[in-house]
């Protein structure tokens, strides 16, 4: 369910570049445990420009946390090209990995733990990615004050993070993970443990850091609502990206007062042979699914509809009625 009172958050795609700030191509993660081998990325293909932001979304298991630990420097893919502000991350070894991950990505976690230590107060989190990097100390103190009163929690500064708010927490967080300056920003359900008005602010919050620090950011979420915040939505299941609907065109289905739904003409041939259709409720919308008496995976996985993303913020197109308060997705 969109929010009508969210913020009025733009979504215009930034400029256009003409190198890509992020180049994923044809990423493939395989993991193997035992004498297995689980595939959690299937072929990743998408670029992101500078100061860009996307939202992907997709149930758990899908192989977002996957993807963002590749982007991360945190693991290596196991075939495709990765690059980063023209950084070929896959040739990064040792110390040249080690300075990419401290200085040139940030990272927002859904869980605290893994964001704050917890016998640090707010100041010495801040303080603690640039004691790493050689950063003197006035310098350290200086930025991490700066950041606190950005993310308005300058009177906490001297808090340990069990004396804060579940939202505090998130805003020291996001003032940790910008401490070395870096320009990709990598967040992980960031809103996942907050109620929907205070996960609402630290996404207003993440937006303002951004065009201040004209960031690049990825964000996996199962939230649709946080998810419109970005200026694209993609969607993930089963280790690949479906299409980008961000954008929903005159095109879309159309729901009639009866409840009947028209479906564009690309979509009825996705579906035009199969003799019955599957409706599936999921977190991130509503799949149509073509069903068959006798299931053969090669041709039935061809024929799956491209999932759909979440609409542009404050109002979008559903089913040919304007609806601020709904949603429903074909996957």
């Amino acid at each position: 369910m969109i929010d009508k009172d969210a913020p009025n958050i733009s979504t215009s795609p930034p400029p256009e570049t003409t190198m890509p700030y992020v180049l994923c191509r044809s990423i493939v993660k395989v993991y193997r445990v035992g004498e297995s081998e689980i595939v959690a990325l299937r072929g990743i293909d998408f670029a992101m420009t500078k100061g860009e932001m996307i939202s992907i979304i997709g149930p758990s298991g899908a192989g977002k946390s996957s993807l963002l630990n590749l982007l991360g420097g945190l693991d290596t893919p196991t075939a495709g090209k990765l690059i980063v502000d023209s950084l070929d991350l896959l040739s990064l070894k040792g110390k040249a990995l080690a300075d990419y991950r401290l200085n040139r990505v940030g990272f927002l976690w859904q869980q605290v733990e893994r964001n704050l230590i917890p016998h640090r107060t707010a100041l010495h989190n801040i303080d603690l990615p640039m004691l790493l990097a050689g950063v003197p100390p006035s310098k350290r103190r200086l930025r991490a004050r700066e950041l606190l009163e950005m993310v308005g929690l300058a009177n906490q500064a001297d808090k340990l993070p069990s004396q804060m708010s579940g939202g505090q927490q998130q805003r020291v967080a996001l003032a940790v993970a910008l401490a070395n300056h870096p320009q990709l920003i990598l967040l992980d359900e960031p809103t996942g443990s907050l109620d929907r008005k205070t996960a609402g602010q630290v996404m207003a919050l993440i937006q303002d850091m951004r065009k201040h620090y004209n960031l690049t950011v990825l964000m996996v979420t199962h939230d649709l609502n946080m998810a419109g915040f970005a200026d694209r939505v993609l969607t993930l299941r089963d280790g690949a990206l479906g299409q980008d609907l961000s954008h929903v065109t005159d095109s879309s289905p159309t729901l009639d007062s009866a409840g009947r739904i028209t479906l564009p003409e690309l979509v009825r041939a996705q579906l035009a042979e199969a003799p019955r259709i599957g409706v599936e409720i999921r977190p991130e919308g509503v799949l149509l699914r073509p069903e068959y008496d006798t299931i053969d995976s090669h041709i039935l996985g061809g024929k799956l509809l491209p999932q759909d993303a979440a609409p542009k913020r404050k109002r979008f197109r559903l089913f040919g009625r304007t609806n601020a308060t709904a949603t429903q997705k074909l996957g």
